[in-house]
């Protein structure tokens, strides 16, 4: 019964976000960005179980015999075994048609921004407050327990640690989802002839000690580099355009 609801909850989730996602689309602006304050993670969906378990003990009962243990299992125990099943249950949703088709009509929709660009930003993890729950009852917080599912190599996004992340799918770390998504903004604005494909590995560079071969949080000083990356692409893109 648990597993079914996780599913259904993921179904529902990405599809909301597709939804949204293309219901901007119709009318974007100029801006070419827009950020999702969104994450759905494996953490995210414990919590949404969790909160509502932690304060009505009818509803702990029998979230605790769902699971199959005691009623008088402690709080720990609880929430491992409960992370235990979301965790499979994400892994089934990766699996199941319906997992496949929701997943598909999202990353179509991902294509279209591409396409049009204006570059989706989001938070790859959920930095909500199971954490801290997690750290009270001395249980693990692992970053593939926090990663949102939402991560495309499409979009952009926030990373807990510079080491985050790889060439295909970009992570920075540094910036807020609402700084993160003002710098593309700016970006734009300073060169309205970027791509997406672009505008990310601006940042990944920016990112990158290529001296020695480290990724390295977003500071002022990165941000000053992407912005002249940006200004030199255009000028480059404007002497090309007077030759044709």
């Amino acid at each position: 019964m648990l597993r079914g609801a996780v599913l259904e909850r993921l179904v529902r989730g990405l599809t909301e976000v597709e939804q949204k996602l293309a219901t901007f689309l119709e009318n974007p602006g100029r801006q070419g960005v827009v950020t999702l304050p969104v994450v759905l993670s494996e953490s995210s969906v414990t919590y949404e179980f969790w909160r509502l378990v932690s304060v009505q003990s009818d509803d702990r009962n029998f979230l605790a015999q769902s699971l199959g243990l005691p009623v008088t299992a402690d709080d720990a125990l609880l929430l491992q075994t409960l992370r235990q099943e979301i965790h499979a249950a994400f892994d089934e949703f990766q699996r199941s048609p319906s997992g496949k088709q929701a997943r598909a009509r999202y990353e179509e929709v991902l294509t279209r921004y591409e396409a049009a660009r204006i570059q989706p930003v989001i938070s790859g993890h959920d930095t909500g407050p199971l954490a801290a729950e997690c750290a009270r009852l001395q249980l693990p917080c692992e970053p593939d327990f926090t990663r949102s599912l939402l991560l495309s190599p499409l979009q952009l996004a926030v990373a807990l640690s510079p080491e985050e992340g790889t060439a295909t799918q970009v992570m920075v770390a540094g910036l807020t989802l609402t700084q993160l998504g003002a710098l593309v903004g700016h970006l734009r604005r300073l060169n309205p002839m970027l791509g997406n494909a672009q505008v990310r590995q601006f940042l990944l560079r920016a990112a990158t000690d290529l001296k020695n071969a480290l990724r390295k949080p977003l500071g002022d000083a990165e941000v000053e580099r992407v912005q002249e990356l940006a200004k030199q692409l255009l000028r480059l893109q404007a002497v090309a355009m007077l030759h044709v």
